[in-house]
């Protein structure tokens, strides 16, 4: 049985179980009165009262008194009716919360399936483009960054990272093969999973400003629905827009999984869709930029 026909038999049986509750109340309502009435007819029995008119107040009494017998019957007999539901609402009960766990179970194993369906056809779908376009030059795919001295003139040595990957938690599938492809080129990346023992104690707020603010040369910011309504990467976008204007030239390397708006990033800054490419290419895109003088 689906859960629907689960939850629409819990709700027909409370409702039954409601309605025979108001019938059982009827009743002993109703078996309260007649008794009032016989024992009414009873007070007004005196010694002056004749033999003809005792008889009929007698019968009134038994009349009476049967009648509360009955009510008081059928009031036992609903009562009877609402604990036989009451087991089958609980068997009911029991029935739909397996259900919907079993529902929930489902639906997280079918955005799963979506998610790693998702990444395929991407990966189909970079493998379909790298078949229609010239491939990156080979030194740029073969390449391995070299770490420049340390220099005055605010090379890549003056930063602790490379890039830094702000994201959020569900967009985290791809952004890890992300993160793999560029420390497997030798590149230094912040990624928090990879940082925990560094971020244990510290005060996030300032660690995370300056991570986003100055210590990476390129901040890749993986936007998203996600990623706009998640605090922290507020905070993460805040102080990479806070670098980004105080300096020239590129810094925030935007790459979309959909079309959200960020406040303060223009809708005029060039992006990644990522719809389109595959994490590994991704990959080539930001080595190139970091290879970059």
């Amino acid at each position: 049985m689906s859960v629907s026909l689960y939850r629409s038999q819990v709700d027909r049986l409370t409702k039954e179980i409601a309605d025979l509750q108001k019938k059982v109340a009827q009743e002993n309502a109703a078996a309260t009165k007649a008794r009032g009435d016989a024992l009414r007819v009873s007070s007004s029995i005196t010694r002056t009262t004749s033999d003809s008119l005792l008889r009929q107040k007698q019968r009134d009494i038994q009349r009476h008194e049967e009648k509360a017998v009955g009510h008081e019957k059928r009031a036992a007999q609903y009562g009877d009716q609402i604990a036989t539901k009451r087991r089958s609402l609980t068997s009911a009960e029991s029935a739909l919360t397996r259900g919907e766990a079993q529902e929930t179970q489902r639906s997280e194993r079918e955005a799963k399936r979506r998610r790693e369906q998702e990444l395929r056809d991407i990966r189909e779908i970079e493998r379909a483009r790298r078949a229609a376009t010239v491939p990156f030059p080979m030194q740029l795919r073969a390449r391995t960054p070299v770490v420049p001295e340390s220099s005055s003139d605010g090379g890549a040595s003056d930063f602790e990272y490379d890039v830094c990957l702000s994201f959020a938690g569900e967009n985290r599938d791809y952004v890890e093969m992300v993160k793999r492809g560029l420390a497997a080129r030798g590149f230094r990346v912040f990624y928090d999973e990879d940082e925990k023992t560094t971020l244990w104690g510290k005060d996030l707020v300032e660690h995370f400003d300056w991570v986003y603010r100055t210590a990476s040369r390129y901040c890749v910011m993986f936007i998203s629905e996600h990623y706009a309504k998640k605090p922290w990467t507020r905070h993460e976008r805040r102080s990479a827009l806070a670098r980004a204007f105080e300096e020239e030239g590129e810094y925030i390397l935007p790459a979309r999984f959909d079309e959200t708006e960020l406040e303060g990033l223009r809708p005029t800054i060039a992006y990644l869709d990522l719809s389109q490419i595959a994490p590994a290419t991704l990959v080539e895109h930001i080595a190139t930029k970091l290879s970059s003088p």
